[in-house]
């Protein structure tokens, strides 16, 4: 018995082909290298969305500050004088002030004064500061913080401030501009230590002619911030469209 092609094939010649062509497996290349690129790219771009703001340790807008101060003048070989000082300041921002300021002084002459009248023959022309007040405006152009033996982070602030007011002499009292820096050391919320120099400029008539003086003066003291204590306000949510 014999049997003929088409027969055991039913006829259709193509069917062994079509049926070896739908058992071949598809497989996808994917290149590794590439798609680790792109996954690092990604944490890249996901770590640039994230920004860390440290809180500041003080916060000093819409604060009153009240600052007591003792100093001495340094520029004046001639008269020393000790003064006693206070100032009352309202900070708009956390950069800028605006307040007033005033100071009791006591003063004499120096030794120095005395020998060039004994050396000299000659009597100095000299006039010791009474009293003085001003308004002033503060700026805190710098910011800071640092650390007492490895174990206590004291914040610092720099400012500067320029006034204008008087100051009364023994001859007579005068217009003064004032400019100076003053640093803060923040111990607590409510509480700093503070140094100061600054400089009142001022026209005085002496009797042998007018001279312009720089009382120049170095203070120290502390400040007592009203309300004691503050509250951090959350920055708003920027709702993305």
């Amino acid at each position: 018995m014999s049997f003929s092609l088409d027969e055991v094939t039913g006829g259709d010649e193509t069917s062994l082909g079509d049926e070896s062509d739908s058992d071949e497996l598809e497989f996808d290349i994917i290149d590794t290298e590439k798609t680790a690129k792109a996954v690092e790219a990604q944490k890249r771009a996901e770590l640039d969305l994230i920004r860390v703001i440290q809180r500041r340790p003080f916060l000093r807008r819409r604060r009153f500050e009240i600052a007591p101060s003792l100093g001495t003048n340094i520029n004046d070989s001639l008269v020393s004088f000790f003064m006693a000082g206070a100032s009352a300041t309202y900070h708009v921002t956390e950069v800028m002030a605006i307040g007033a300021s005033g100071t009791f002084s006591l003063g004499s002459e120096t030794d120095l004064f005395d020998q060039v009248i004994t050396d000299y023959d000659v009597f100095p022309e000299v006039s010791k500061v009474q009293w003085s007040a001003a308004l002033d405006f503060q700026y805190a152009f710098m910011y800071g913080k640092f650390a007492l033996f490895n174990t206590w982070i004291i914040p610092w602030d720099t400012y500067a401030v320029l006034g204008a007011g008087v100051t009364q002499t023994q001859l007579d009292m005068h217009p003064t501009l004032s400019v100076g820096l003053g640093q803060r050391y923040f111990m607590n919320r409510w509480f700093t230590l503070n140094l100061s120099i600054r400089d009142g400029v001022y026209n005085e008539d002496y009797p042998g002619g007018s001279e312009i003086v720089n009382n120049l003066v170095f203070s120290a003291g502390v400040s007592f911030f009203l309300p004691p204590n503050f509250k951090y306000q959350p920055p708003r949510r920027v709702r993305r469209k």
